[in-house]
């Protein structure tokens, strides 16, 4: 009886492209069952990232988010803070010793689901002039808060997010409802659910109450209206970079922590009800190649 080799069966690249079909098999396997310990190596990742870039991102944004974030008063929220780098942002008062002291804002929550980002965040909000606490329900292992000092005002960090809508909101974000300003910078490119996040918001906003914001989106078209007097008509290819968006999110998200180049943010908040006023401004940044790749928006919605 004749044999045949495996060789003349299966080429060597049908072999690979097995190899890899189980290869990737085992990896999706893998992921599924470690999610807990591969979403803590993806924080440890964007945590040094963002220490990286966080500096460069909130010096490009500052002339912006400072008249916006200096508007914020009473009970505040604030999604995805991060480091707390637009703490020094909000309204401050001088005093006596010559310290910087929050003014017009009686409590603050802030959620940031990146708990090795935490330490550089009560660092800066010490610095800011706020006592700094722990939800102790979502950040069951950090260190004890210090003791509170009645004449500043309190900053509670809680560790989640809003993907689950308005159904799903921490605990202690929704005991300290309804807020009268809630902040956003740079965050919802990332959300895995920009709408559930949204209606979230406007169901913790008072009547009134403002959602104030700053993003990064995808590049709209010669028709905005919305674009300031920075850009100049003609001086950029609109279609081609928005196709370069389109191209490059794929590549960016998994390095980046889910970050979309590609979201129309402001085009969501203006189309959905619920607001009795937006007001959106765009900015079509020419400076070099990030700034074309990720034009901003900014303002805010008012909850009717």
């Amino acid at each position: 009886m004749e044999t045949i080799d495996a060789p003349s069966l299966f080429s060597w690249r049908q072999m690979a492209f097995a190899g890899l079909l189980i290869a990737g098999g085992w990896a999706f396997g893998y992921v599924r069952s470690h999610r807990a310990q591969v979403q803590n190596v993806q924080d440890w990742v964007f945590s040094k990232l963002w220490s990286a870039m966080s500096e460069q991102s909130a010096e490009r944004v500052e002339e912006f988010r400072k008249p916006l974030w200096l508007q914020a008063h009473g009970n505040v929220l604030e999604i995805g803070i991060g480091h707390g780098e637009g703490l020094m942002l909000l309204p401050h008062s001088q005093a006596n010793d010559e310290t910087s002291k929050v003014q017009g804002i009686t409590n603050y929550v802030a959620i940031e689901p990146n708990a090795f980002l935490h330490a550089k965040l009560v660092e800066n909000a010490a610095k800011a002039g706020f006592t700094v606490n722990y939800d102790p329900e979502t950040c069951p292992d950090a260190a004890p808060s210090a003791a509170t000092d009645a004449e500043l005002p309190t900053l509670t960090i809680v560790n989640g997010t809003l993907d689950g809508g308005p159904d799903a909101i921490p605990a202690h974000v929704l005991e300290h409802a309804p807020y009268d300003c809630i902040l956003v910078s740079m965050v919802f490119c990332s959300v895995n659910d920009l709408r559930a996040n949204l209606q979230a918001i406007q169901h913790l906003l008072k009547p009134g109450g403002k959602y104030i914001f700053i993003e990064h989106v995808r590049h709209t078209d010669t028709t905005d209206t919305t674009v300031n007097a920075h850009y100049v008509p003609g001086s950029m290819n609109l279609f081609g970079w928005k196709m370069l968006q389109n191209i490059l999110t794929p590549i960016w998200k998994p390095l980046t922590g889910n970050c979309h180049m590609n979201r129309d943010t402001g085009g969501v908040i203006r189309a959905m009800d619920g607001w009795s006023k937006v007001e959106i401004t765009t900015h079509r940044g020419v400076e070099n190649p990030l700034a074309k790749l990720m034009p901003l928006v900014y303002g805010m919605a008012v909850k009717q």
